[in-house]
């Protein structure tokens, strides 16, 4: 550094400050007891990572900050991520097992103290800062005491002769060897904290300075420059806006209770209009319906005189036939006297005896033929025995006989007997094969099925397999919201050698149909499977993979295991598990030798017995890899081909003994038979008989009787002609009685119809004008199709009001929903509740809500200025102020041949928009003159202010308006706006300058060129920042004459300059030592020869069986033997 420099840090130097000079800590971690003696300039920790140089530094913060949480600070320079907690630096965790259960170093109750001695330079006053814990190990329960007293660390150090001193021991020793107002000590953070910034410290900012201190440890190089000044330069400030969101939150419900009025007047007026037009299509639809009323009373008018002329009409007709009637009788009876007359003379001859002789003889062969004919079925039917195979020669015989109508009652007893054992022998045989068929299709169709998931590509596993497959994915992606994959253990393996793979499909069994997942869902598809039907899925397995990866399973020379092929290794765990211990054998000499042995032919060896694997599970349950698939089908289908054959050969003697089944057996009684033979005999006689008489009348019935009967006949066809007619003429009287019967009926019926509809007709003045203009454009009027046409249009109108109705519900319910305290109905049939809501909201709300909101207004202005606007400005301002300041410190730095300085001012992004109207020094709110109408209140400014940024404003305070009914997500949203434009850095740009002096003076912002540096130079303004935060939070640079505390300098700085060579090395630490800063900087111990030259002091740590850790000091004439030792 160049000796203008060190003139113009000389000053700095020699101020007065309280430097830490020793530490004393007694069972903190992995240190029991330790002293350790602090340079008041530069301290080097060093040492291998874990070394527990973070260890001396969290306890360090514990005391600087008053904080016995630690979770924000603790470790911080080792990890961000750090979760150590202050009971397992207290009790020194060791180690976590399963189930997360912590080891620790100290398992009996025990106490803890780290205090901090600080020496004033100046003057060579000592007083001591400290924190004391007392530690029950049995409920982990931590009391605590922060102390200070005047003079340096106790001689004791702080413990009895066997032990550290208990929270009860040190009070007890402070207030016997210390004067009162030498001594101070609670358990109370906040108290401590306040005397310790405010007194021992010499007077720091209670916010400021721990924010710095923790930040400045684990000093990270990945920050951008532009956040590293907003963060570590202008640090946040609490701007409690509470008063002026209250006010403006109280505004923002006035002004939403007139929006909401205004809403809810547009809704109901929305609810008027549908109702107005409901009304409309309920008039209409009643106007239709009086139309078809008075269209059915005109119908039932014209009807009535329809149906009474008909009657008359009907009449008329009725006695003109009945009049015919009479002479088509007097004419049959004519007819009857002479047909009498003939038959008189006919029966005289004789030849009407031989006509009934002849008819009865007619009738009884008729019935004989029957006889005949089904004795010729009988025949026929019974004769196709006599070309099968199956049955005796006797039976034949007796057939014979049967068709030739010779049989006796003995043979025909005979052949009923024979036919009926054969058709007993026919129908099991038909049975039989009939059941063999259904067995056999059924086999094949399951063996079809198999083939074709085969075919497809998927296996035939278990139905419950894949059913409990299902349940665990599906419960597994409710679980985690994504699929997790459930897989069959048969998928994921493969064989080597076809030689074993019977031996391992067989030896596997139903493991190999495990279910396997990942590792890491393990223990949450094992919850599902406990969950599923027991009695279901008794068989279904689920593999612990977590388990089986943990530790490995030795697989024995020569093992089943050698021929599969996996890929997944908890997969390759379990099938060493399964199978590394069985091993390959040639013959049953060799599976002796083994504890467990198999051959290729599947005879296993276990348990010292020889047996043969279950054939099932290497044949129809072979599952194993894709060779298994092909040569399960081809199994299959050779299965499928045997089955068919089967099949077609008992369909074919189920066939034939169906055949046979359909012949004739004779089933009747024997009489019914030998009765079928009398009567073709019978018949026989009875032709004889017929021939014998129609012989004897030919000769009779030539000469006069062929023309009596000639003119008989002729009579019997006018009879019959005559009769037609009768008939025919008495069903057209009947028919013409019962339709005069149904007119006059119907006649009167429409009579009363008409009167009823008349007497119930409700009719009003516009509908029957509605009836009148229309009819009267009706020509010609057809009822029936102008009552079609009307009901069409009632049809058409019923609908569109039953869509209106709709429609009025549908926005009444919406309205109600939006508005949940209106008890109203959504189905009213009138619309009074909400027409009178809708006239009171229309005339008083209005008005009050606006006078309110009004008054509110001018309140929440009065606010906005006081506690957001002046709050904002004056921290700005601020930060201008400190900005100035810091320039001024670094101003008289040269960082080697470079000078730096800071720039901060209006946002160059979009909030800062916002700039000029909180700096604007014409800033004035009038609330005297707020419009009062709704548009305008939130217009707050007055005069050229008013006009420039009340949009501006408008948006900020409806930032600062929380969303009402907002979901989580939304509201989250909102509190981040807020905080975001409640801190007034949001309209700030922050930059860091480089300084260039030459020829021409060359000023370069660094946050674009930062990236393009090498590592070093991109650090070099970022501790220069960093240190100059540290000299303004230690009123370094304040003037000498003016009077000022001693504070702390102290700067600790984690692999601060890691990225550097030797020479920025020296550079930065010689900034440090100018300043005036005590420093401890933390770097392994890889570094240290960038370090050692320029430091006073050195601590080496060593932990090496990470239980105790060890630290010795180097004073800088000693730093000799300590880099031989290095």
């Amino acid at each position: 550094m160049p000796s203008t420099q060190t003139q113009q840090l000389t000053e700095a130097g020699r101020q007065s400050f309280k430097a830490i000079t020793r530490i004393a800590l007694n069972n903190w971690h992995y240190i029991d007891h330790k002293i350790l003696t602090l340079n008041k300039s530069i301290n080097f920790f060093t040492g291998h990572s874990g070394s527990g140089k973070s260890t001396v530094i969290d306890a360090m913060q514990i005391v600087l900050y008053a904080n016995t949480d630690g979770r924000g600070f603790f470790n911080k320079a080792a990890a961000d991520d750090s979760d150590r907690s202050l009971l397992e630096y207290l009790r020194g965790m060791i180690n976590i097992g399963e189930n997360n259960q912590a080891e620790y170093k100290r398992n009996h109750n025990f106490s803890t103290t780290i205090v901090l001695e600080l020496e004033q330079t100046g003057s060579g006053e000592k007083e001591c800062v400290g924190v004391i814990f007392d530690v029950e190990t049995a409920t982990n329960e931590i009391g605590r005491l922060f102390f200070w007293h005047r003079g340096g660390l106790l001689e004791n150090s702080y413990r009895t002769q066997e032990r550290a001193m208990a929270i009860g021991e040190l009070k007890s020793y402070l207030q016997h060897n210390f004067a009162r107002d030498d001594w101070f000590y609670t358990s109370n953070n906040e108290r401590f904290r306040r005397n310790l910034y405010d007194v021992y410290l010499g007077g720091l900012d209670m916010e400021k300075f721990p924010r710095l201190f923790k930040r400045a440890i684990p000093f990270r190089m990945n920050i951008k420059l532009e956040d590293f000044v907003k963060e570590y330069i202008c640090m946040e400030q609490d701007i409690h806006i509470e008063d002026m969101q209250e006010s403006v939150v109280l505004y923002g419900r006035m002004r939403r209770k007139i929006e909401d009025a205004m809403q809810e007047i547009n809704e109901l007026t929305g609810i008027k209009n549908q109702f107005d037009r409901f009304v409309e299509g309920k008039r209409n639809t009643e106007s239709c319906r009086y139309r078809l009323d008075k269209l059915t009373i005109l119908q039932l008018t014209e009807l009535i005189g329809e149906l009474g002329l008909r009657v008359e009409v009907g009449k008329k007709d009725l006695l003109a036939q009945k009049e015919a009637l009479d002479a088509q009788l007097a004419l049959k009876e004519e007819y009857g006297a002479a047909y009498d007359e003939i038959n008189r003379q006919i029966i005289g001859s004789g030849y009407a005896e031989l006509e009934a002789k002849q008819k009865s003889l007619e009738e009884n062969l008729a019935l004989l033929e029957r006889s005949e004919r089904r004795w010729a079925a009988l025949s026929e039917k019974i004769g196709s025995w006599e070309e099968e195979e199956n049955i005796s020669n006797q039976t034949i015989w007796d057939i014979d006989k049967f068709r030739k109508g010779t049989i006796s009652g003995e043979e025909l007893g005979r052949l009923k007997k024979s036919l009926q054992e054969v058709r007993t022998d026919l129908e099991k045989q038909h049975q039989e094969a009939a059941a063999e068929c259904k067995s056999l299709q059924k086999e094949a169709d399951l063996i079809q099925k198999d083939l074709m998931e085969i075919m497809l590509g998927r296996k035939t596993y278990p139905k419950e397999l894949e059913e409990a497959r299902r349940e665990i994915q599906k419960g597994l992606y409710e679980q985690f919201g994504k699929n997790i994959p459930v897989r069959i253990l048969a998928d994921l393996l493969d064989i080597r050698d076809e030689k074993w793979r019977n031996a391992i499909e067989g030896y596997l069994a139903w493991n190999k149909l495990a279910l396997i997942v990942e590792p890491k869902y393990v223990k949450a598809a094992m919850e599902i499977y406990e969950q599923l039907d027991a009695k279901k899925f008794w068989r279904v397995s689920l593999v612990d993979t977590e388990k089986l990866i943990a530790q490995e399973y030795p697989v024995r020379e020569n093992a089943l295991a050698e021929e599969i092929e996996c890929k997944e290794p908890y997969v390759k765990s379990f099938i060493q598990f399964l199978l590394g211990n069985v091993i390959k054998c040639e013959d049953v000499a060799k599976l002796r030798q083994c504890k467990i042995g198999v051959t290729a032919d599947c005879l296993l060896y276990q348990n010292f017995q020889l047996r043969r694997l279950n054939p099932e599970n290497y044949t129809r349950r072979a599952f194993i890899g894709e060779k298994s698939m092909r040569k399960r089908q081809k199994e299959l289908q050779e299965r499928l081909e045997e089955l068919n054959r089967s099949r077609e050969e008992y369909e074919a003697m189920a066939a034939a003994a169906k055949r046979l089944l359909d012949f004739e057996y004779l089933q009747e009684p024997s009489e019914n038979y030998l009765e079928l033979f009398q009567d073709m005999e019978e018949k026989r006689k009875k032709e004889a008989q017929l021939r014998k008489l129609e012989k004897r009348m030919e000769e009779l019935g030539a000469g006069s009787v062929d023309i009596l009967r000639q003119q008989r006949k002729e009579i019997m066809e006018k009879q019959k002609v005559l009769d037609g007619h009768i008939d025919s003429l008495k069903l057209q009287i009947h028919d013409r009685e019962k339709k005069i019967e149904a007119d006059n009926a119907a006649y009167i019926e429409k009579n009363e119809e008409l009167l009823d509809r008349q007497r119930q007709l409700i009719g009003a003045p516009a509908w029957e004008e509605d009836f009148d203009a229309w009819f009267s454009q009706v020509k010609n009027p057809r009822y029936d199709a102008l009552i079609r046409q009307t009901l069409s249009a009632i049809t058409e109108s019923e609908e569109r009001l039953e869509a209106e109705k709709n429609r009025l519900v549908d926005v009444r319910s919406e309205y109600l929903r939006r508005h949940p305290n209106r008890d109203f109905s959504a189905s009213a049939e009138n619309n009074g509740e909400y027409q009178q809501l809708l006239d009171e909201l229309a005339c008083d709300r209005i008005r009050d809500y606006e006078e309110k909101a009004m008054e509110q207004a001018r309140v929440a202005v009065e606010h906005f200025k006081e506690d957001f606007i002046y709050k904002i400005r004056s921290a700005i301002k601020e930060a201008y102020i400190r900005r100035d300041e810091l320039n001024r410190i670094i101003r008289k730095l040269n960082f080697g041949k470079d000078r730096y300085q800071f720039r901060i001012s209006k946002n160059k992004g979009l909030d800062g928009e916002y700039y000029d109207m909180f700096m604007d020094e014409s800033l004035e709110i009038d609330p005297a003159t707020l419009s009062g109408s709704v548009e305008h209140q939130i217009n707050m400014f007055s005069m050229d202010h008013e006009s420039r940024y009340g949009t501006l404003m408008n948006d900020l305070i409806h930032i600062f308006i929380p969303p009402e009914n907002a979901s989580a997500r939304e509201q989250e949203e909102a509190k981040k706006n807020m905080e975001k434009y409640a801190d007034y850095r949001t309209y700030l740009s922050f930059e860091m300058e480089q300084i260039v002096e030459g020829e021409e003076r060359l000023v370069i912002g660094l946050s674009k060129m930062i990236k393009k540096n090498s590592g070093g130079e991109g650090q070099n303004p970022l501790y220069v920042a960093l240190l100059a935060s540290f000299a303004q939070a230690y009123h370094i640079n304040l003037s000498p004459k003016l009077s000022r505390r001693p504070t702390i300098r102290l700067v600790v700085l984690d692999e601060a300059f890691s990225k550097m060579d030797a020479e920025k090395v020296a550079s930065c630490i010689e900034l440090i030592r100018g300043l005036g800063f005590q420093a401890i900087i933390s770097a392994t111990n890889d570094k240290i020869q960038n370090y050692l030259e320029n430091v006073d002091k050195t601590f080496v740590y060593a932990n090496p069986n990470k239980r105790s850790i060890s630290i010795q000091e180097f004073e800088k004439k000693d730093f000799s033997q300590l880099i031989k030792e290095e």
